[in-house]
């Protein structure tokens, strides 16, 4: 099946019927959005090769829980090592940063600071995805595991954001933690002073693996120059990036979002847009397929509708922190 892509930087009120339907509607890859993911080592990312190691004052983030000693331009910063999974659980939980630290095989790496843009992003995408099931009966609902830890082997991350249908049985199959609750079928990450090419290694080798997530939605708030347009509103990139596990094409360097959608004030060039200056202009969609996947006793599915984000209202509650 073809690997399909959909990318939206400009907005028309005076849009004709055929475009609309292609704002539904992904459509097939072309040449030029290939080579946008190709250049990503040249334009959109930073070297992640090195990481730093925490000094002292930095490692009061792990010993006393404090992080205000971090700097973002020190990072991906390795806190600890030859830390035991149990032991990383535990703390990553007292401090609440579990979703800001990275655990592999004994390292705990910060790779993302706390910011009132990053928790007010995944904070409304959360409150728009729930509030498509407000209806459904209990048996058909989703439970949003935020703030737990998701282990595979001698790796466990959290997520900003994630959703288990609670028609997956338990203890499951492919279980996520210890307990044996089943892996969340969506999953939402946001990326503030992470890297694009961090946070899609983290949902290429943990989140895309067989049998876990189905869907993963990676909002990158870009580095903001502090300017502002006519409006007031803070000239910023912001992008998203939707991944299918089914859908996105798996090459060498690992799967291609299937989606990107500008919805900031401006363009990867910081060239002014206004393709997403209003409710209903930009909007991503998540099919029940998706969500409800592996669900005993679907299809049909408990919905019936796909499960619409907008992104405007994203980006109106990260710019009201700005």
């Amino acid at each position: 099946m073809l690997s399909t892509i959909t990318t939206f930087t400009s907005y028309s009120p005076r849009r004709t019927l055929r475009s609309k339907l292609v704002e539904v509607k992904e459509v097939e890859v072309v040449e030029e959005v290939e080579e946008m993911f190709a250049g990503f080592s040249r334009t959109d990312t930073e070297n992640d090769n090195i990481i730093n190691e925490a000094n002292e004052e930095e490692k009061k983030w792990w010993d006393e829980l404090s992080y205000e000693n971090i700097d973002k331009k020190r990072l991906p910063l390795r806190l600890t090592k030859n830390v035991k999974l149990e032991e990383y659980i535990e703390k990553s939980e007292i401090a609440d940063a579990g979703k800001f630290w990275n655990f592999d095989a004994g390292n705990v790496t910060v790779v993302e600071l706390p910011n009132p843009d990053h928790e007010v992003a995944h904070t409304q995408f959360t409150r728009q995805f729930l509030s498509a099931f407000s209806n459904v009966a209990i048996q058909d609902d989703v439970d949003n595991i935020a703030g737990t830890s998701c282990i595979d082997g001698a790796s466990a991350k959290q997520p900003d954001a994630a959703f288990v249908p609670v028609r997956l049985p338990k203890p499951s199959p492919y279980p996520c933690d210890l307990q044996g609750n089943p892996w969340p079928t969506i999953v939402c990450e946001v990326a503030n002073t992470q890297s694009l090419s961090s946070i899609f290694q983290k949902v290429n080798e943990f989140w895309l693996r067989p049998n876990r997530a189905e869907d993963v939605i990676v909002l990158k708030l870009w580095p903001w120059n502090g300017l502002r347009n006519a409006g007031g509103n803070p000239l910023r990139r912001l992008t998203c990036y939707k991944f299918c596990c089914r859908l996105s094409r798996h090459l060498r360097s690992g799967y291609r979002p299937i989606r990107v959608i500008e919805f900031g004030t401006v363009d990867s060039q910081q060239r002014p847009i206004n393709n997403c200056s209003a409710r209903g202009m930009c909007i991503l969609r998540i099919s029940p397929s998706c969500i409800y996947l592996r669900c005993p006793g679907t299809p049909p599915y408990p919905l019936t509708n796909d499960v619409s984000i907008d992104l405007y209202n994203i980006q109106q509650a990260i710019f009201r922190k700005m």
